[in-house]
C-alpha cells in the first residue's frame, strides 16, 4: 500500500486529538505541513474520481455488470486543513528541541528517556513530513538543519525503540499508530498493515481502536481480501456506532458483501445506510457533499446488487418482504436507469412497470410509464411505444380511479401527459391509416379523435381535434360529413387558427364529391369554381385566395374556356392579398400561352419575350417558351426564303440562332443560314458558321455534311492545310473504304501542296501502311516519303523509305511498270552508294593480307549491290553502276600500289616489294578499264549521260593514245560483269 493509499483516508480534521498533538510539536511548520497532507488527500480524491468516471465510461454499453469489476465512487478522504492555534512561546528553535530531547534519552531515569523518545518520535515525525512538503513544493531551500536531519525512518526507529523498552506504555496504542504511519508515509505500507493489525487484536478498548479498523478495513479492501476487510468494517460498526465512522464502515461493509456476491446481505447494509443518508440530509442545517454523494453511490450500489439478483423481482421480493417504504420508487427508477445505461430496455421498463403493477395510485406512477414508453422508443421498440401510451390513456384518463381519486393540481400536472399521449395515439393511427389508405382505419383514428373532443372542451383544442377529426373522416370516404366538420371549425369559430384552412378544406371536400357518370366536364367542374369564388369573396386578404383563383384558371383551361382562364389570370393579379411569386408567374404564363393558342403570333412573341426576362421558369417551361418563340421567327425566315430574299432569310435564320442557340430549331436554322451562304458564294462567312455549327453542335447529324463543305470553301480559299483536316474527317467517317483511300490521298496532296513537310510525311506514312494497294499509287506515296525526308535532311528515314520501294518492287513484280522500275533502280542506286563509301574508307596497311582481306570483302559488297541495278534495265542507273564497278577496281589498283610498306627493306628490296604490288594492282586497273569501256560504247546506242561522260575522262586518263583525241569511239566487245 503506498502512502496516499493509506493517509488518504487520515483524520485530518479539527476534531482528531492525534493529529493535533502532531500539530503543536513544530510550530513554525505546522501550516505547511497541514496544507500539504490537504493537497495530498485532495489529489488522490481527484484521481480516483476520474478514475472512477472512466470506469463508468467502460460500462456504457457492456453485456455483463460484474461485482468483480465494480467500485465504490465515494472515497472518504477529509479534505479540512488542520488549524492549530500559534503557540504564546515564541523563538523556539527545533533543532534545539531535538538536542533537548536527544539529552534527555541519556539521563538515567527510565521515565524521562520513555517520555524522551515518545516525544522525540513525535517531533521527528512532524519534521520528516515537513521535510516531505517543502521538497514537494520546491522549497527546499528554507529547510532548517533539524528538518535536513529528521526522516520517517529516524521516527519509525524511535517509535520502535519505545515501543521494545516499553511494552506496557500507557499509551502504546497512541504510539503503535503513528507507527503505522509512519511506515506508510515511508512507502512501506505492509509494515503499517502489521502494526494496525496488532492495534485491533490487542488494543480493543484504545481510543484510535475504530479509526484503526476502518483504515484496516480500507487496505484489506484495497487488496480485495474482502472477507478480511468486511469484519474489520464490522467492528466499527459494532463499535463505532456513534463514530464519524459509522456511516462510512456501512457502506464499505456493504461494498465488502457485494464484492463477495452476498447481494442479499449486502443490501441490508446498504437500505439502513440509505435510510439513516435521508434522514440526514432532509434533517441537516447545511448542505454535505459527502452525504449527497454516498446517497447517490448508495441508491446505485443497492441497483447494482438487484442487478446482480433477479432485476425487478428481487425489488419486489425484497419490498414484499420488509414492507413498503417511501423511497421505494426511487429505488426501482435507480435500478431502471441502471437497465437504460446497459442498453437493456426491457428490463428497465418491466422495472418501471414492476413499480406500477405495485403502485398503480402512487403520484410516481404517470411518470415511470411515461418513462416506460421513453424507454421504448430509446431502445427501438416501436411496437410497444403504442399499447403504452393505450395503456396510459386507460391508467389515468378521465374513466380511470386515478382521475376519480385525485383532483386539483395533480389531475392539471396530468393532463399535459394525457394529451400527449392521446395525441401521438390519434395520431398514430392516423398515420397508420395514411399508409394502409383503408378507409376503415381512417375511421379508427377518427374514434381516438372524438376521445379527445370529450376529454377537453377548450375552443382551441376542439378547432384542432376537430380539423383532424374532419381530415380523417375526409380520407374514410365520408366527404360530407367531413365537409360539415370543416365548416364548424370554419365559420363556427371563427377566430381559431383553423378557421381559414377549414375553409379551404371544406372547399376540397366538396371538390371531391362524387357526380353521375353523364355529368359533363363542365358540370363537375363549376361547383368547385363557384366553391372558389365563395372562399376568395369571404377570405379576400387570405394568401390561399390568390391559390384558388389561379386554380380557377387552370379549371377554365380545361373546358377551353381560354380568354376566361386570361380574364382570371388578370384578376388574380389585382386580389388585395397579393398573389405569390410563382402564382404571379403562372399567371403570365396563361396569358402569353392564351395569345399563342390564339394564334397571335406578334403579340405572343412580345408577351413570350417579357415573359422570359422577367419570370422565373423552370427548365421545361424555358425551353417551352422558347421553342415557340423561335418558331415564329423560324416561320418568317422560311417565308423570307420562299420569297427569294435570301439576305433577308439569312439574317432572320440568323435571329433564331441568336434568341435560342440551343433549340432545336435554332440549330437548323443555324444550318440553313450556312447553306444559304454557300449558295450566295460567301465562303468567310460561309465557312465561319459551318465551323461554329460544328464546334456547337459535334454529335448532330447535319455536322456529317459539313468537312464537305468546308472543303469546298478551304479550297475556294486556298487554305490548303485546313482543306486537309476536313479530308481527314471525312475519310475517317466514310464508309466506301475506296473514297476513304482516296481521301487519304487527298489529304497528303494538300499537305505537299501547302508545303507542310510535317503533316504531309504524316500523310503518306498513313496511306502507305494503310492502303498497300493499289500498289502503282502506294510506291509514289513511298517516293513522296523519301524526297520529303531529303528535303528535310532526314537521310536515314529517306533511306529507310528507298529500301521499302526497292522491297516493294520485288514483291509485286507483276504490276511493276517504267515509273516504278526507274524508282526502284534510282533507290538500289543510292542505297549502294554506302556499300561503295565503305569500300573507299578502308586503307591498305600493314599487315597486308588482313587490311587486303577486309578491303575486298566490302568490295565484294559493292559490286554485288551494283551488279543487281543491270536487273532493272535503267539506262540512266545501268551506266552509273558500271561507272562505279569500274571506279572500285580502279581504286583497289590505286590504294595497293599506295599500301604501307614494311620497314627495314633495303632499296632493292623496296624496288623488288613495288614490282610485286604493280603485278597484284595491275589486273584490278585492266579491270577499270574494261569497264569503262563498257560504258564508252553505249555512245553507239546514243547513250551518253554523265556516268558514260565521266568513264571516257577517265579512259583518257589511263589510255590517252586511245581516247585522248577526237575521232569517234569504235565499239568495244562486250564486257560481262
Amino acid at each position: 500500500m503506498s502512502i496516499n493509499e493509506f493517509f488518504n483516508h487520515s483524520n485530518l480534521s479539527v476534531g482528531s486529538g492525534l493529529v493535533s498533538k502532531f500539530s503543536c510539536l513544530v510550530k513554525k511548520n505546522r501550516k505547511a505541513v497541514a496544507k500539504k497532507l490537504f493537497r495530498l488527500s485532495l489529489g488522490v480524491s481527484l484521481a480516483l474520481a476520474i478514475a472512477s468516471c472512466a470506469s463508468i465510461k467502460r460500462l456504457i454499453p457492456i453485456s455483463e455488470l460484474k461485482p468483480e469489476d465494480l467500485e465504490p465512487r465515494v472515497e472518504f478522504i477529509d479534505q479540512q486543513v488542520v488549524e492549530v492555534e500559534t503557540s504564546q512561546i515564541k523563538g523556539i528553535d527545533a533543532e534545539q528541541v531535538v538536542k533537548s530531547y536527544e539529552r534527555l534519552l541519556n539521563r538515567g531515569n527510565p521515565t524521562i528517556r520513555r517520555e524522551a523518545l515518545h516525544r522525540l518520535a513525535d517531533l521527528t515525525m512532524r519534521l520528516a513530513e515537513a521535510k516531505m512538503s517543502a521538497s514537494e513544493s520546491s522549497s527546499q531551500s528554507n529547510l532548517t538543519p533539524a528538518m535536513r536531519d529528521a526522516s520517517f525512518n529516524k521516527a519509525i526507529q524511535l517509535y520502535q525503540t519505545l515501543l521494545n523498552e516499553h511494552p506496557d506504555y500507557k499509551a502504546i496504542d497512541e504510539v503503535k499508530y503513528q507507527l503505522a504511519r509512519a511506515h506508510s508515509l515511508n512507502a512501506d505500507p505492509e509494515s503499517s498493515l502489521k502494526v494496525l493489525d496488532q492495534i485491533a487484536v490487542v488494543h480493543v478498548e484504545s481510543n484510535s481502536y475504530v479509526e484503526s479498523q476502518f483504515r484496516r478495513g480500507e487496505s484489506y479492501f484495497v487488496r480485495k481480501q474482502y472477507q478480511v476487510a468486511e469484519k474489520a468494517y464490522g467492528e466499527v460498526i459494532t463499535k463505532g456506532v456513534n463514530t464519524q465512522f459509522y456511516d462510512k464502515a456501512l457502506y464499505k461493509r456493504g461494498w465488502s458483501l457485494f464484492k463477495q456476491s452476498l447481494f442479499l446481505e449486502a443490501q441490508q447494509d446498504f437500505f439502513k445506510l440509505y435510510e439513516r443518508l435521508l434522514y440526514q440530509q432532509k434533517h441537516a442545517a447545511n448542505k454535505n457533499k459527502l452525504t449527497d454523494d454516498l446517497i447517490v453511490d448508495t441508491g446505485r450500489v443497492i441497483s447494482l446488487a438487484f442487478y446482480n439478483m433477479d432485476g425487478a423481482d428481487s425489488v419486489k421480493k425484497y419490498f414484499e418482504t420488509y414492507g413498503r417504504q417511501p423511497f421505494e420508487d426511487q429505488i426501482y427508477a435507480g435500478l431502471a436507469e441502471l437497465y437504460i445505461e446497459q442498453e437493456r430496455f426491457q428490463d428497465a421498463a418491466d422495472t418501471y412497470m414492476g413499480f406500477i403493477n405495485r403502485n398503480p395510485l402512487s403520484l410516481s406512477s404517470p411518470e415511470f410509464h411515461s418513462r416506460v414508453i421513453e424507454v421504448y422508443r430509446k431502445g427501438g421498440f416501436p411496437s410497444l411505444i403504442l399499447p403504452a401510451k393505450e395503456s396510459f390513456v386507460v391508467n389515468y384518463g378521465r374513466q380511470s380511479a386515478f382521475w376519480q381519486k385525485y383532483s386539483g393540481k395533480v389531475i392539471d400536472d396530468l393532463k399535459p401527459l394525457l394529451r400527449l399521449h392521446l395525441d401521438d395515439v390519434s395520431k398514430f393511427y392516423h398515420a397508420a391509416a395514411q399508409k394502409s389508405k383503408k378507409p376503415a382505419d381512417y375511421l379508427v383514428a377518427a374514434k381516438w379523435y372524438r376521445e379527445i373532443l370529450a376529454t377537453f372542451t377548450d375552443p382551441q383544442i376542439d378547432s384542432q381535434y376537430r380539423f383532424l377529426l374532419a381530415e380523417t373522416l375526409t380520407d374514410g370516404g365520408d366527404l360530407l360529413q367531413s365537409a360539415k366538420e370543416y365548416e364548424i371549425v370554419a365559420y363556427k369559430n371563427a377566430k381559431s387558427k383553423f378557421s381559414r384552412d377549414a375553409g379551404y378544406r371544406a372547399l376540397v371536400a366538396y371538390q371531391g364529391v362524387t357526380h353521375p357518370k353523364n355529368a359533363t366536364t363542365q358540370e363537375k367542374l363549376l361547383p368547385s369554381i363557384l366553391s372558389g369564388l365563395k372562399f376568395s369573396s369571404t377570405f379576400s386578404n387570405d394568401a390561399k385566395a390568390p391559390e384558388i383563383l389561379s386554380r380557377v384558371a387552370e379549371q377554365q383551361l380545361s373546358i377551353n374556356d381560354v380568354q376566361g382562364a386570361i380574364d382570371s389570370s388578370n384578376k388574380l393579379l389585382v386580389l388585395p392579398a397579393k398573389p405569390n411569386k410563382k402564382q404571379a408567374e403562372r399567371a403570365k404564363i396563361i396569358i402569353a400561352n392564351g395569345l399563342f393558342d390564339l394564334k397571335r403570333y406578334a403579340e405572343a412573341e412580345v408577351a413570350i419575350t417579357q415573359l422570359l426576362n422577367t419570370v422565373q421558369l423552370s427548365k421545361k417551361q424555358r425551353a417551352e417558351f422558347r421553342q415557340r418563340r423561335v418558331e415564329s421567327v423560324y416561320k418568317l425566315a422560311e417565308n423570307a426564303k420562299a420569297e427569294n430574299k435570301l439576305d433577308e432569310s439569312i439574317n432572320l435564320f440568323l435571329k433564331v440562332k441568336q434568341l435560342e442557340p440551343s433549340s432545336k430549331i435554332a440549330i437548323n436554322a443555324h444550318f440553313d443560314a450556312a447553306t444559304l451562304l454557300l449558295q450566295t458564294e460567301k465562303w468567310q462567312r460561309a465557312s465561319q458558321l459551318l465551323e461554329s455549327f460544328r464546334k456547337a453542335y459535334p454529335k448532330n447529324e447535319l455536322s456529317k455534311t459539313i468537312p464537305e463543305k468546308l472543303a469546298l470553301v478551304y479550297e475556294k480559299q486556298q487554305d490548303w492545310n485546313k482543306a486537309a483536316k476536313e479530308y481527314i474527317t471525312l475519310a475517317e467517317n466514310q464508309n466506301d473504304p475506296q473514297l476513304a483511300r482516296e481521301g487519304r490521298w487527298r489529304v497528303a496532296e494538300l499537305y505537299l501542296k501547302a508545303d507542310n513537310s510535317k503533316q504531309a510525311i504524316a500523310a503518306y506514312k498513313h496511306y502507305v501502311w494503310t492502303y498497300p494497294s493499289p500498289y502503282l499509287l502506294s510506291q509514289e506515296g513511298r517516293n513522296k516519303l523519301v524526297e520529303l525526308y531529303e528535303k528535310t535532311g532526314d537521310i536515314t528515314k529517306s533511306h529507310f523509305w528507298r529500301q521499302k520501294i526497292v522491297e516493294f518492287y520485288a514483291k509485286n513484280k507483276s504490276e511493276n511498270n517504267t515509273r516504278t522500275t526507274f524508282l526502284a533502280a534510282e533507290s538500289k542506286f543510292i542505297l549502294s552508294e554506302s556499300l561503295f563509301s565503305q569500300f573507299k574508307k578502308i586503307k591498305l596497311k600493314l599487315p597486308l593480307a588482313k587490311s587486303l582481306k577486309k578491303k575486298r570483302a566490302a568490295m565484294k559488297k559493292a559490286l554485288s549491290a551494283y551488279n543487281s541495278i543491270a536487273k532493272y534495265n535503267v539506262a540512266k542507273f545501268t551506266t552509273a553502276s558500271t561507272h562505279k564497278v569500274a571506279q572500285i577496281y580502279h581504286l583497289l589498283s590505286k590504294d595497293l600500289m599506295a599500301s604501307q610498306k614494311p620497314k627495314g627493306l633495303s632499296e632493292d628490296e623496296l624496288e623488288e616489294y613495288g614490282y610485286l604490288l604493280e603485278e597484284q594492282a595491275l589486273p584490278f586497273e585492266d579491270k577499270a578499264i574494261n569497264f569503262y569501256e563498257v560504258n564508252a560504247q553505249r555512245t553507239v546506242d546514243k547513250i551518253y549521260d554523265d556516268s558514260v561522260k565521266a568513264s571516257i575522262n577517265e579512259l583518257k586518263l589511263l589510255k590517252p593514245a586511245q581516247y585522248d583525241k577526237s575521232e569517234r569511239l569504235e565499239a568495244l566487245p562486250d564486257v560481262h560483269f
